[in-house]
């Protein structure tokens, strides 16, 4: 006991002591680590101690930008007097070997200087064989087309001796490649060595030459921190204490060309094309739907979306839907897309093509599907008559001919007469025919569309209800981009039916 209580006197003595030496106004700057990897960042600490400190402001060293900053600060009292600590860190990302000046730090009101530190940059070594731990970059094939893929491997070895408690390998990045992880992994041993493999898809995007540049591995081992022997060597005292240290460890580089594909085509690979609708005839202004699908081995995510075009019909082409996945270490996929189409004539859905660079006979190829014919039934037979405009605009011809032999003998305030005249007639011909078109709409027909609006409560119905009428009322174009937008971007437009009702009636 007596023995105890004398090494927590001696202790008690010495903390006296580490404080009052504390308590003189000092500065010092420490660096977390005298040597980093080109790439890396680093940080310098600045402490002070006083009652009153002033930091200089601290932008930059030898130019590098500083990119973060955080502070600290303590207090103690010691036989009265009042002491302060202040701590502040600074971080940036030096290339080249750098020497933290020296700065000035004001410590009630003294001007007190630190001194200078050196960080040195050191290239990231590649690891090699025989070390405990070992990462590699590796790829099926360094030379591919745009569109093609290739797998490339990040081959993690640990040796059989070596312990690691965390691994951190940042992922690969290569710029004009789209890369897609493989989740499955793939563990075995070779030797001396447990080696874990990590598997990524990469499509080549762009032609020209590209490099991968060397990847990064963190390994962290735990370390056991124990008081050291002597005085402090006691049950008392004695401690232990885990924590995790970082090794960083860096794989090879690689490179790869990816050569154009002709005529500026994207597609690579293999594929099939089909068509089919849901009914091949149709009443007249009800949809008929086609679904384009596409199946096959390649960048099947970049076929672009279909549109059609056709006279006397409106075509609504909905987004594709992708799905793909990895099957046997190939890339493949479908790629499917619905177009509805509505007509008050019978119609033609035309052939579709599909052009790529075929993988197998390496050569451009255009595949396409077969024509479909439409039957629209219930439509009117057409009379080869005159149009209404047509006439109009042949008799105001006529009437030019027989009133120019008129007012060649008429005076000049006649002729303005006259111009009046015919610009009242015209517009009200032109209200007339407005109007006619506005009431195509047979009162039978009006009472049919009137009864399916208000039986709907689906805005997809409503939207094929009202679509054969576009263009005969601006009212009901707005409605119909209202309706739009609810089924394909979800939005919440309330659609007045009365309005509609009031347009029919």
């Amino acid at each position: 006991m007596k023995q105890n209580l004398g090494k927590i006197i001696f202790l008690i003595l010495c903390i006296v002591s580490l404080n009052v030496n504390l308590s003189a106004n000092s500065v010092n700057v420490s660096v977390a680590a005298p040597a980093i990897y080109k790439g890396d960042s680093v940080s310098f600490t600045i402490s002070a101690t006083g009652s009153d400190v002033e930091f200089p402001d601290i932008t930059n060293i030898n130019g590098y930008a500083i990119l973060g900053t955080s502070s600290r600060s303590s207090t103690s009292i010691i036989n009265g007097d009042y002491s302060k600590t202040i701590s502040k860190s600074y971080s940036f990302a030096p290339t080249k070997d750098v020497t933290i000046p020296s700065f000035k730090i004001k410590v009630d009101g003294d001007t007190l200087t630190t001194k200078t530190k050196k960080i040195s940059v050191i290239k990231p070594a590649q690891s090699k064989s025989g070390d405990p731990f070992i990462v590699e970059l590796k790829v099926d094939k360094s030379e591919l087309k745009v569109g093609e893929s290739t797998t490339l491997k990040i081959i993690f070895k640990q040796r059989l001796d070596a312990k690691a408690s965390k691994l951190n390998i940042n992922e690969p990045k290569i710029e004009n490649f789209w890369i897609k992880k493989i989740d499955k992994t793939n563990q075995y041993s070779q030797g001396q060595y447990v080696i874990t493999e990590y598997s990524y898809l990469i499509f080549a995007q762009k032609a020209g030459n590209f490099k991968l540049n060397s990847i990064e591995a963190d390994i962290g081992k735990l370390t056991r921190n124990a008081s050291r022997g002597g005085f402090f060597n006691d049950p008392f005292f004695n401690s232990m204490t885990n924590q995790i240290s970082w090794q960083k460890i860096y794989s090879n580089s690689l490179s790869l060309k990816v050569d154009k594909l002709p005529n500026d085509i994207e597609l690579y690979g293999d594929f099939t094309i089909d068509t089919k609708v849901d009914k091949n005839s149709v009443f007249i202004n009800k949809p008929v739907n086609l679904t384009i699908s596409i199946k096959g081995k390649g960048n099947v995510d970049d076929i672009e979306k279909f549109d059609i075009n056709l006279q006397n019909a409106i075509v609504y082409p909905d987004k594709p839907k992708i799905n793909s996945n990895l099957q046997n270490g190939e890339y493949q996929g479908t790629f499917v897309q619905k177009i509805a189409i509505i007509s008050d004539k019978d119609f033609v859905i035309p052939s579709l093509k599909l052009t790529y660079f075929d993988k197998l006979s390496n050569k451009i190829k255009t595949i396409s599907t077969q024509a479909i014919d439409i039957k629209v039934k219930g439509q009117t037979n057409s009379v080869q008559t005159t149009p209404m405009v047509q006439k109009l605009q042949t008799n105001t011809k006529v009437d030019k001919l027989q009133s120019t032999k008129v007012i060649v003998k008429e005076d000049k305030n006649l002729q303005y007469i006259y111009l009046l005249i015919g610009l009242i007639l015209g517009s009200f011909i032109t209200y007339i025919i407005m109007r006619q078109q506005n009431r195509k709409i047979k009162p039978k027909e009006q009472n049919s569309i009137v009864k399916l609006i208000k039986d709907t409560k689906d805005d997809k119905k409503l939207f094929e209800i009202l679509l054969p009428y576009s263009n005969d009322n601006i009212e009901i174009s707005d409605i119909l981009k209202q309706l739009e937008e609810n089924i394909y971007k979800k939005t919440n437009h309330k659609i007045d039916k009365q309005r509609l009702y009031d347009i029919f009636l």
